[in-house]
């Protein structure tokens, strides 16, 4: 064979198996699946599967953002789907989904509202088809770098840790708002985002919960602020960013930047985080006096709280038949802190209400919302199930709350009576709400009493907190009695009677509380309302009222002093003392005056001593006992007290059954309104209204009506004025207040700010203090 040959059969040979190669090869194409979103794959962009995808939503997009490969499949967590989400480690919360929420165009979700019977008929509960989403308005650039920017504004953890605990150890038992295992769980989670999520995807790539947490986080490290112990000022001295700053000064900027996180994020997509941000910024504003601007906080926490559907149980996340036991009972527990929460809310807004004399928030008629179960909290909720707390397991902060909302909850209807003004149609009510205030005092639970407490858990760790709430929760009942009656104490003997018994209650609560409370716990709102409202009340009554409860003379002049200095003590470290002490003074000479004390006798001290009494006999601070309205009281008489102190004082039966007067003008039943003082200095006119008289709010008029003592060369007027609704005209003049030079302290102490002319204050203006 010629090499021609050879080398054309090689060619055959070679090209054979290519060509039968070729021609059983099938069409190129793309074998490989399309998971990417529709977006993503026309962009050629890597898609992370999420619904919407960060891309589309970085893009705006989310609407369009759909799969061909039917529901996406985002990464699931190395660890096993039975790992904690507290606990994942932070390369997988860039694989945490944000929930997207159908637009509601502002409906509320439940099926009260328009959208949510639609809802209802046409696809059972579910979100509308075709219906677009309600995106969080978060994932733009300017957003990113201002969220970015504030929450640079936390300290070091170290530091956030060490006031973390002084929360949780001085402030967080008062109401137990805050889970602390939840707290720090979140804590771990917060430390875990990488720089990068934050610098790239922003508060998108966070859930919600997580999202508000440094709000929270600022408005806790503010409140520890004003809680420092001594002795551990040097160690957050670092803190401070320029010369003469105070902590004080260090707590407003954490608090400002808080807030300033809140409205960042705006009202899409809140969580239970942006509540207790915005109600633990309610209580720093209380502790630092600005008791205005905390009731405002407090309907706006109302207001997201229910946006978020934790003033409802059908809005509690309800375990699911194909959860597993954890998720079950995480769902579980979830369901009782929103519980929780929104009960404590309701509380400040009943009692804030009846202190300040404000409308409530929430109507209360209209709720049914469950109370959360007592039980003792888990460390970790996902293996502990929910058990009612026994009488033989020492009690929580929660037993504390739950029983605090039980002591309020008879100020609902004490707010509904008190709009029918002194004469309600129906006094009886009146009475029965008394009893059962009575009645509640008995049922208070053992380990809370002041009187024969249970002390058997009060040497356990987690009971140190015990001896402070048994001053408290008894003072609350106390203030229901005196709001009770608060009405009427112009107008009906029995009601001055009950008021002035409560008040006294209240301060003698409030000199035991304060004895226990160290410097730096000055700041609480507790010690200075307490104080504040049953001063004003007694001395009003007796001003008004001399010759009556002349029993309770002594002990009130000796509370009425222990207050003062009291409030002397505190004016350094809280506001509203320090505003306050100027009233209280200005106040005292006006009740020393009118029940006939000289201005020069000497009483007993807070620490001890002995005191003068009227006469002038000296006698022991055991003999001034303080009449006590609630302990041991009589089933058979309400009215009745079980000392002797208080039955002397008891006014005769004529006088405290009923209204003192027939007539439009209100007399005091004694005689003439001129009898009734202790000195002929002291009259009203003639014809006198009492019940044209505002009832009191002190608390109130202190923050909205810029009440406080000034000091006047002019003095007051010496007529009383015709607009005021007790007389009739400017021929009604005290011949006294007419006549009577303008001494000194008439001069300095004269009551100023925006009441009106038919409240109290109004009156003792006309009082000369000389």
């Amino acid at each position: 064979m010629s090499a021609a040959e050879v080398a054309e059969s090689v060619v055959q040979m070679d090209t054979k198996p290519n060509q039968e190669l070729h021609a059983k090869a099938p069409p190129r194409k793309r074998r490989r699946i399309v998971i990417s979103c529709t977006e993503c794959h026309r962009r050629k962009q890597k898609c992370d599967r999420k619904m919407p995808c960060t891309n589309c939503m970085s893009r705006n997009k989310a609407t369009v953002c759909r799969y061909e490969t039917g529901t996406p499949h985002i990464k699931s967590d190395r660890k096993g789907p039975s790992q904690n989400t507290h606990d994942r480690p932070s390369d997988s919360l860039e694989s945490i989904s944000v929930p997207v929420k159908t637009a509601d165009f502002g409906y509320s979700s439940n099926s009260v509202s328009t959208l949510g019977i639609l809802r209802k008929i046409e696809s059972n509960g579910e979100p509308l088809a075709g219906m677009p989403s309600e995106r969080f308005e978060g994932d733009n650039y300017g957003m990113r770098e201002r969220y970015k920017t504030l929450i640079r504004l936390l300290p070091a953890r170290t530091y956030v840790e060490k006031l973390a605990a002084i929360y949780f150890r001085d402030i967080n038992w008062q109401y137990f708002s805050i889970d602390e295992p939840v707290f720090y769980q979140l804590m771990e989670r917060w430390y875990s985002v990488p720089f990068s999520v934050l610098s790239t995807s922003g508060l998108q790539a966070l859930d919600p919960i997580l999202r508000a947490f440094p709000a929270l986080v600022f408005q806790m490290l503010a409140s520890s602020l004003l809680y420092l112990p001594e002795g551990m000022e040097e160690t957050f001295e670092p803190l401070k960013y320029t010369s003469n700053m105070t902590f004080d000064d260090l707590a407003f900027d954490y608090s400002e930047s808080g807030i300033s996180i809140l409205s960042l994020l705006g009202k899409r997509q809140m969580s239970i985080m942006t509540v207790l941000a915005g109600w633990v910024r309610a209580a720093f504003l209380k502790y630092t006096g600005m008791v205005t601007e905390a009731w405002h906080q407090v309907g706006t926490s109302i207001r997201d709280a229910q946006e978020i559907g934790l003033h409802r149980d059908q809005m509690d996340p309800q375990p699911k038949p194909d959860d597993s036991t954890e998720e079950a009972l995480e769902k579980m527990w979830d369901a009782q802190s929103r519980r929780r929460v929104w009960m404590i809310l309701l509380g400040w807004d009943l009692h804030t209400g009846a202190v300040l004399g404000r409308p409530t928030s929430v109507d209360y008629r209209l709720m049914t919302r469950s109370l959360p179960i007592d039980s003792i909290i888990p460390k970790d909720t996902r293996k502990s199930p929910i058990i009612l707390r026994s009488e033989n397991d020492p009690p929580t902060p929660l037993t504390r709350a739950i029983w605090s909302w039980e002591v309020m909850r008879p100020l609902r209807d004490i707010l509904d009576l008190e709009k029918e003004g002194p004469f309600p149609k129906d006094f009886s009510r009146v009475e029965k709400i008394h009893q059962e205030l009575l009645e509640l005092y008995t049922r208070t639970p053992p380990p809370f009493r002041m009187e024969n407490p249970d002390t058997r858990f009060d040497n356990l760790p987690e009971c140190w907190w015990l001896p402070f709430v048994r001053p408290t929760l008894p003072q609350l009942i106390s203030f229901n009695i005196m709001a009770l009656h608060r009405p009427y104490v112009f107008t009906r003997p029995n009601s001055r009677y009950e008021a002035l018994k409560a008040s006294l209650d209240m301060l003698e609560a409030q000199k035991i509380y304060f004895a226990l409370l160290k410097p730096q716990q000055h700041k609480t709102f507790t010690l200075f309302f307490g104080t504040f409202d049953a001063v004003i009340m007694i001395a009003s009554i007796y001003i008004l009222f001399p010759k009556e409860h002349q029993g309770m003379l002594p002990g009130a002049r000796q509370h009425f002093e222990w207050a003062i200095e009291r409030f002397e003590k505190m004016a350094t470290r809280n506001r509203l003392a320090q505003a306050a002490l100027s009233v209280l003074r200005a106040i005292y000479i006006r009740f020393k005056k009118a029940v006939g004390f000289g201005l020069s006798v000497k009483t007993t001290s807070e620490a001890g001593g002995s005191s003068t009494s009227i006469s002038g006999t000296s006698s022991s601070s055991s003999d001034m006992h303080t009449p006590n309205s609630i302990s041991e009281p009589s089933s058979q008489n309400p009215s009745s007290a079980s000392n002797a102190g208080v039955s002397a004082a008891q006014p005769p039966a004529a006088e405290r059954d009923g209204s003192i007067s027939s007539g439009p003008s209100l007399t005091p039943p004694s005689g003439t309104s001129d009898s009734i003082f202790a000195s002929v200095e002291w009259a009203l006119p003639t014809n006198f209204d009492f019940g044209a008289i505002m009832p009191m709010y002190p608390m109130g008029d202190i923050a909205y009506n810029e009440l406080t003592a000034v000091r006047s060369g002019d003095g007051p007027p010496t007529t009383w004025p015709e607009s005021f609704p007790g007389t009739t005209n400017s021929a009604n003049i005290a011949p006294s207040l007419a006549d009577g030079p303008v001494g000194e302290e008439q001069a300095a102490w004269q009551f100023g700010g925006e009441f009106g002319n038919d409240t109290l204050w109004n009156i003792l203006n006309q009082f000369p203090t000389y």
